[in-house]
């Protein structure tokens, strides 16, 4: 029986619970073999793919609402936009989580800036 994603050489693409569990009905099919560890398994790192999805959504979603103007946490002064950057971030699960960010420059001081979030 095949271990690990079901669709590894495609794109994440945010699955629903009907495609997910379509998806595992195909794979039981072409493993009709598999243990039940091997099932739990498969399962687990569908699920694992799914979360890490959603919190990337998530995340991004709340990077990319409109924020306040920090100011710099050097001297004080309005800092302004410096483009967007991507970052990895790590999950409480292990998971790499990407992002791209707004980074912020104070051009009083040079100082960069991530808010936090």
């Amino acid at each position: 029986a095949r271990i690990g994603g079901m669709d590894e050489k495609q794109p994440h693409k945010r699955n629903t619970p009907d495609e997910l569990r379509q998806k595992m009905s195909e794979w039981r099919r072409a493993n009709p073999e598999a243990t039940l560890t091997e099932i739990e398994l498969m399962v687990e790192a569908e699920l694992a793919r799914v979360r890490q999805e959603l919190v990337e959504e998530m995340v991004q979603e709340e990077a990319t609402a409109p924020a306040a103007v920090p100011d710099c946490p050097e001297c004080g002064a309005a800092m302004v936009k410096n483009g967007q950057r991507q970052r990895q971030l790590q999950s409480k699960e292990g998971q790499t989580i990407q992002l791209k960010r707004q980074q912020w420059r104070c051009l009083a001081c040079g100082t960069t800036l991530f808010p936090p979030g």
